[in-house]
């Protein structure tokens, strides 16, 4: 609104105003409230007396003179306000400086001014090339300055309005003009010899934001020096070496404002791209720069942004940038709808495992869009903004959020990985993937190392496995791993499964000491603090985290499930009370009724409680003060959620600090050391790693087992068939999962049954005596079975097979 009694202004903000010079010559320009008044006369340049000295231009309003650092608005000059202006003399640093781009504005001006006449050529790109070599000759010369020589030889450059003038000569209909311009503007796109050091290119980006901005707004769409110039302002900005601080003394609003401007730009293009990614428009590499320069010019605007969120003249941009954020968001929710309505649907249970060439037809259509869309989600996740709106978006979409994050390759999987912190909104098989994707492949064809290779004594089986194991390096453990028992012949990945689900078997029975089990479920785990017994405990902790990580690589259900402290720690999340009801339920239940007993009762110190807690270690009774003259402390109703947060914090934290320190030791061997392991566990809930490590929990479902198996030699109406199937109903689940186990070497199957081991299991007919047990090819999920002439003679040999001691060995092989 224009101040009172002024006429109001066509665009809001902005102020016309008269400027009568010395030989009553008006220029009339157009300023916004927030520009300064030496901004508004630098666009009139100023000149450079003989010595050296700075010809300044000065404003005088209503008999007084304008301050140059104050704003159009600060001074509330209405609408068609005169000023009369004349020059100052002021000394100068950087005399050549202020001559050249001067000359340099002039020359320009003159040209663009004689349009339609002869015209030769000014030599501006020569000019510019000698004002880029001052700025470099200067850098060599001391400056006190904390910018230094070259951005202050930049700085005369904007004030002097060259940008500006230059960009309207080659916006002019005269080809020789538009060339000489042209050539002048690309300087500042290789401003630095070929050979030499860079020092003139990284503090280039305000020139460069007002070249872009210059541009009239029609003429830049498809104009190749506007789109060299935006590029080298991405490339400048993306410099891991700039900082805000290069932009030396350009107001910051003003910054914001052309960075906005570039923004939607950006925003623009990307939403085509995603828009066009099914009917496969566009350039792949014209795509891949629209994406540079999203990513850079919306990264360095958050910058920005928060640095002037309280100030008021940008809230009508704040409008125009989440503006902006809708229209991106609404082009990833159009994106996902209709890549949903491309994926085919779920398979059927007993067609899962097989694979479906639909499904991977019409991920291949959306792969160019891949990256622009987690670029886009990426940037609306990091503006509060967008932040609920594109959660909301997540939850709607989960088959295409899913499929997604399914199609990402390895070096995408790093640059998404900020949807762990919605893991909540993801599917399992997409937390999944993400944490897998940290581990290294198994490094295999002609260019792999030669496997590594162990020969077990099932008699010595944990210290003949921490022998192989313990002692190899990084490189052997990525390598394929080759198992063989001494003694016996089979070899393949069936005795691999079969190795790794009996040496898990054996770090975490109880009565190895290094983990207890939970009262409640046995097949639960958590670090046991008296594991101090075994001088070799914390060796072997580091062994047994190495092998948990090569089963998790491997894919091998081990049959192991960690308690949710374990989990908790591992993941670096705070362990809670409702987290520890599974490991120690009594504790559990004490802290419980502490904290719902009344305050007046805990007051009264009929507990007797204090910052301590007492533990028995071998025989003897300890107390352990849980901070520095804890025991001095009675527990209150006031401090009370915290003694049960610190009792916790020693209980299960304090206590096996070390035991973890050397199992997280062992786990991340398997990772690269760029890589913080942690963020394996950050994709995953304690659900989530118990499917990938432990398997299923639930009891055999011998339905879909007998719909998973096909049959050599056997028709599935043959009576033997009847009869095996017969004598499995019958047994007990323990002897289903050694039946199983003897016939895949897999202890525990996967979460999603019998689909989830990735191909069919088979019963051949043995060509062996009918007196003969039956053996397997475990490698193969292969079961030879004898021709038994009766149901009786099956469930004999059957349950000869499934006794404890002979289910761990294999026929075959």
């Amino acid at each position: 609104m224009a101040p009172p009694g002024a006429a109001a202004a066509p665009e809001t903000g902005a102020v016309q105003l008269l400027l009568r010079n010395v030989d009553s010559r008006t220029t009339v320009i157009r300023a916004r409230r927030e520009d300064t008044v030496g901004s508004v006369l630098d666009r009139l340049g100023n000149g450079v007396a003989a010595s050296g000295a700075e010809q300044r231009l000065r404003a005088v309003h209503a008999g007084r003179e304008l301050p140059r650092g104050a704003t159009v608005g600060e001074l509330g000059l209405p609408w068609d306000a005169t000023l009369h202006v004349s020059y100052r003399l002021v000394p100068t640093p950087h005399g050549d400086a202020w001559r050249l781009a001067s000359e340099i504005a002039a020359a320009a001006r003159l040209a663009a001014a004689t349009v339609g006449q002869p015209y030769a050529a000014a030599s501006l790109e020569l000019q510019v090339r000698r004002f880029l070599d001052s700025a470099r000759a200067a850098h060599q010369r001391k400056s006190n300055s904390a910018l230094g020589p070259v951005a202050e030889h930049l700085g005369i450059f904007l004030r002097r309005g060259v940008p500006g003038v230059l960009v309207q000569l080659y916006q002019s209909d005269d080809k020789r003009r538009r060339t000489d311009a042209e050539r002048a503007i690309r300087c500042f796109l290789s401003p630095d010899p070929p050979a030499g050091k860079s020092i003139v290119k990284a503090l280039t980006a305000p020139v460069l934001l007002e070249f872009c901005e210059s541009f009239a707004t029609g003429a830049r769409k498809g104009d190749p020096l506007y789109a060299a110039l935006r590029d080298m302002v991405a490339t400048v900005l993306s410099d891991p070496e700039w900082t805000p601080g290069l932009w030396g003394d350009v107001p910051r609003r003003r910054v914001a404002e052309q960075l906005i401007r570039l923004a939607r730009e950006t925003a623009v293009a990307v939403i085509v791209e995603i828009a066009g990614a099914y009917r496969s428009r566009g350039h792949p590499a014209a795509a891949f720069g629209n994406l540079v320069e999203f990513k850079t010019f919306w990264s360095v605007l958050r910058q920005q942004v928060l640095e002037l969120d309280a100030d008021t003249p940008l809230r009508p941009w704040r409008k125009a940038l989440s503006q902006t954020l809708e229209a991106l968001l609404k082009s990833v929710e159009d994106c996902m709808t209709r890549f949903e309505m491309n994926l085919p649907p779920p398979p059927p249970p007993a067609a899962a495992g097989r694979k479906h060439t639909s499904s991977s037809s019409a991920l291949t259509k959306w792969t160019a869009s891949l990256h622009s869309v987690w670029a886009v989600l990426a940037e609306l996740d990091a503006w509060s903004d967008a932040h609920h709106a594109m959660r909301t978006t997540l939850a709607a979409h989960p088959r295409a959020v899913t499929a997604l994050v399914l199609t990402a390759g390895s070096e995408l999987s790093e640059s998404i990985r900020w949807i762990t912190r919605h893991r909540d909104l993801l599917e399992f098989e997409a937390r999944r993937h993400l944490a897998m994707a940290m581990l290294p492949e198994i490094v295999r064809g002609a260019d792999a190392p030669p496997p590594h290779e162990m020969l077990i004594d099932r008699g010595r089986l944990l210290p003949d496995s921490f022998g192989y194991i313990a002692h190899a390096t990084p490189q052997e453990l990525r390598a394929v791993l080759s198992v063989a028992f001494k003694h016996e012949q089979a070899t393949g990945p069936g005795v691999l499964r079969e190795w790794f689900c009996l040496v898990c078997q054996a770090l975490f029975n109880p009565r190895l000491v290094l983990f207890s089990a939970c009262p409640q479920d046995r097949r639960r785990f958590f670090i046991n603090p008296t594991s101090v017994v075994d001088p070799l405990h914390l060796e072997y902790f580091e062994f047994a985290g190495r092998m948990i990580a090569l089963a998790l690589r491997h894919k091998i259900h081990a049959g192991v499930f960690f308690d949710q402290t374990l989990f908790l720690q591992l993941a670096g999340r705070p362990i809670t009370l409702d987290d520890i009801a599974e490991a120690d339920p009594s504790l559990h239940a004490s802290c419980k009724k502490i904290l719902e007993m009344d305050p007046s009762l805990v007051d009264s110190n009929i507990l007797e409680l204090t910052f301590a807690r007492e533990d028995e270690v071998l025989g003897s009774r300890t107390v352990t003060e849980l901070f520095p003259g804890g025991k001095d402390i009675a527990v209150t109703s006031e401090n009370r959620c915290q003694y049960i947060d610190l009792l916790i914090q020693d209980r299960f934290v304090n206590c096996t600090r070390r035991q973890l320190a050397y199992f997280a030791a062992g786990f991340r061997i398997m990772f690269n050391k760029w890589k913080p392991w942690t963020e394996f566990f950050a994709s995953l809930d304690v659900e989530d790693f118990d499917r990938m490590l432990g398997g299923s929990k639930g009891t055999i479902d011998v339905n879909e087992w007998r719909a998973q198996t096909d049959y050599r030699g056997y028709k599935e109406k043959c009576r033997q068939i009847k009869w095996f199937w017969k004598a499995v109903e019958n047994m007990t689940v323990e002897q289903q999962g050694r039946l199983l186990f003897f016939w895949t070497s897999v202890k525990c199957l996967p979460s999603d049954g019998f689909s989830g081991l990735g191909c069919r299991l088979f019963i051949y007919r043995a060509s062996s005596s009918r007196d003969h047990l039956p053996t397997s090819q475990t490698c193969f999920y292969h079961l030879n079975l004898p021709a038994y002439t009766s149901l009786s003679m099956m469930q004999r040999r059957l349950h000869m097979i499934v006794q404890e001691h002979v289910s761990s060995g294999f026929g075959a092989s």
